[in-house]
């Protein structure tokens, strides 16, 4: 018996796209093992090489394989995350898709109910790296990027502490584009956001109070959203003239 059923149907690459997918997510094979050659792959299916190498390419383009060449060389599954769903985000936001309002209104909706599970789901360990990315706020930091990630560290700590895959995958997307365009448009930061805000959201979670923590993450969430509302056309005119 083989590991994959012989391809009948009319748009044969789909459905052996379909097949070596679901065997990777169903753990059939490990991050890090190589999938079946080519001809192993092009005789169970029953099959051509050109749609075996069709499929395999839509595996590497959806972050399922990465392909590596020489002796040793093949498609090799890799270690699943949460950044393909960022990816995905991302890349409707720049084919017009997505709107920065659209991403403003999504945060503001999220991230206080991420706050108000970390308030009650929080380790010490989660508890004790909010502390160290609230005191790392304080720190002078010249670059656009690094200067972003440093005020982005709160909300990633806050997703992660939340305990909830779910939440944390969304809420990490939307950090993930909100970084691309706050890089991209590079805006006065002390306007855009200041060391010391994320103290009040900081306390409520530390201190096992959910309701206080969702109200916080709101109030900050209020003035930070507006102002990346306000760079929605300086982004749009900035990635035009990037492509001209």
């Amino acid at each position: 018996m083989g590991r994959f059923r012989p391809i009948k149907q009319f748009r044969v690459s789909e459905e052996v796209l379909s097949q070596l997918k679901e065997s990777i997510l169903l753990g059939k094979f490990k991050s890090g093992e190589k999938l079946p050659s080519e001809r192993e792959l092009t005789e169970e299916f029953q099959v051509s090489r050109g749609v075996v190498r069709e499929a395999i390419r839509a595996l590497e383009i959806t972050g399922f394989v990465i392909l590596r060449q020489g002796p040793t060389g093949g498609a090799y599954v890799t270690d699943l995350s949460f950044d393909r769903v960022g990816d995905a985000f991302l890349d409707l936001f720049l084919s017009n898709k997505l709107s920065i309002p659209e991403l403003a209104d999504v945060r503001y909706f999220i991230e206080p109910e991420t706050a108000r599970l970390a308030a009650l789901n929080a380790g010490e360990e989660d508890k004790k790296r909010l502390v160290e990315a609230q005191e790392a706020e304080l720190l002078p930091v010249n670059e656009t990027s690094a200067r972003i990630i440093q005020f982005q560290k709160v909300h990633y700590i806050i997703a992660e502490a939340c305990h909830n895959h779910f939440y944390e995958a969304i809420a990490k997307s939307m950090l993930r584009l909100t970084f691309k365009v706050v890089e991209a448009v590079d805006p006065d930061h002390e306007a855009l956001h200041l060391p010391g805000e994320h103290n009040r959201v900081i306390a409520a979670v530390i201190g096992a109070d959910p309701e206080a923590a969702k109200g916080e993450m709101q109030t900050h969430l209020k003035k930070f959203c507006k102002s990346l509302i306000a760079m929605e056309t300086a982004y749009r005119q900035k990635s035009i003239g990037g492509r001209t």
